[in-house]
């Protein structure tokens, strides 16, 4: 009960963070589109054109560089007084997943083996919905809050700056496209589609296609034995291993390459990725999960691998490379 009211806390506490970020980011882009109509405006009312210039749009210029100028400071003070709650926040955010961290030290290990399956389970799906939460924030939802602020700029410069106009309208409908493929990437994240229609195995090797047009490292993938389906959960597990084990080669051990092999057994599959990057001396460090909740980390793969009643090791030495061996059961 204890830990349920303390990650409620913590919940409220992270929607809280999102939409006073969100009202940042909404405030500093609206901050730049005045600066832009300012000196837009500040253009147009040049002395030197005041012999063909009339007068009366002289006087509008002025006004209304005068009420965006009033704007601009409350703008400012608006987003100070923001930045503070902001570091409030954090600062709540962090002592309240301090405080749930002691108070699962002391949770009664009587019933060890359900009560961590379910934690394991609860855990799993709340960083899930955290990556999803933070890739609509940094991505999506700034993607569109920019649309808003340069759909405005536009209708304010649709009679001004005709050929300014167009010029926005331009990097509008790119910002779109940008919308439009991070939110397929996201959805592929989610559930690949290529699960229903082409398989696992085939999944995979478009997957490291991927990598290899964004990377320099190289990606090999081997498949041994008689190929079986296996259950949808056990495939999207595997995949979700597999790309992070290729990420954290790539961003933190820095391979050059990536080898992948997937055996077939009677019983059971296994899944072997090796890579040869820099290594890691996995006896100095005491607990791998990731902090930000950036991705999986090593822990949470654990937790998925043993939630399919597998098995997971991994070897590691400094500069010698990184490698993962995993089983898990046929059905």
């Amino acid at each position: 009960m204890v830990n349920e009211f303390l990650e409620k806390i913590r919940d409220g506490l992270l929607e809280e963070q999102l939409s006073l970020k969100e009202k940042e980011i909404d405030l500093q882009n609206h901050f730049k589109e005045n600066m832009k109509l300012i000196q837009l405006l500040e253009e147009t009312n040049d002395p030197n054109y005041a012999s063909f210039t009339p007068r009366e749009v002289n006087g509008y210029n002025k006004k209304k560089i005068d009420e965006l100028s009033k704007e601009q400071k409350a703008i400012e003070d608006e987003l100070t007084e923001l930045r503070v709650k902001i570091s409030d926040n954090t600062c709540q955010l962090n002592e309240t997943n301090s405080v749930i961290k002691v108070a699962k030290s002391f949770v009664n290990h009587t019933d060890l083996s359900s009560g961590e399956d379910r934690f394991s389970i609860l855990a799993t799906q709340e960083r899930e919905r955290q990556r999803i939460a933070r890739d609509l924030h940094d991505s999506t939802v700034q993607n569109l809050t920019s649309l808003v602020h340069k759909s405005e700029l536009c209708m304010k410069l649709l009679e001004v700056d005709p050929i300014r106009c167009k010029l926005e309208l331009s990097s509008l409908s790119k910002i779109l496209h940008e919308v439009i493929d991070d939110t397929r990437n996201m959805i592929y994240d989610l559930r690949p589609m290529s699960f229903d229609d082409i398989g696992f195995d085939v999944t995979v090797d478009r997957y490291l296609d991927k990598l290899r047009s964004s990377t320099s490292a190289s990606f090999s993938y081997k498949v041994n034995g008689d190929v079986y389906s296996l259950n949808s959960v056990t495939e999207l597990t595997l995949l979700r291993v597999i790309q992070e084990a290729c990420a954290n080669a790539i961003r933190h051990g820095e391979a050059s390459r990536v080898d992948i092999v997937f055996t077939y057994y009677p019983e059971y599959v296994q899944l072997n990725i090796d890579d040869d990057g820099k290594g890691i001396d996995l006896s100095s460090i005491p607990d791998v999960s990731r902090e930000d909740n950036s991705g999986f980390g090593l822990s949470i793969m654990k937790e998925r691998i043993y939630l399919l009643s597998g098995d997971i090791q991994f070897e590691s030495q400094p500069d010698k490379g990184f490698h993962i061996t995993i089983k898990v059961p046929k059905a």
